[in-house]
C-alpha cells in the first residue's frame, strides 16, 4: 500500500511507538492501533495533496551520437 509511505517519517515512527507503548500498558488492542496507523496514512496522504504545490522534474541530457 503505497499510503504506508510515510509511517517511516519522524511523526510516522513516533506515533508507532506510542501506540507500541499504549498497546504493551493494555490502554488500548492492537485492533485499534491498527485503525489508528490507517487514519493517520490517509491523513497525511490528504494534507501532502492538498497542500503540497512543488514538484520535481528530472532532465537528463541524451548523448546525440555522432557520425565518424
Amino acid at each position: 500500500m503505497a499510503y504506508q509511505l510515510y509511517r517511516n517519517t519522524t511523526l510516522g515512527n513516533s506515533l508507532q511507538e506510542s501506540l507500541d507503548e499504549l498497546i504493551q500498558s493494555q490502554q488500548i488492542t492492537p485492533q485499534l492501533a491498527l485503525q489508528v496507523l490507517l487514519q493517520f496514512d490517509k491523513a497525511i496522504n490528504s494534507a501532502l495533496a492538498q497542500r503540497v504545490r512543488n514538484r520535481v522534474n528530472f532532465r537528463i541530457p541524451v548523448p546525440i551520437p555522432r557520425n565518424e
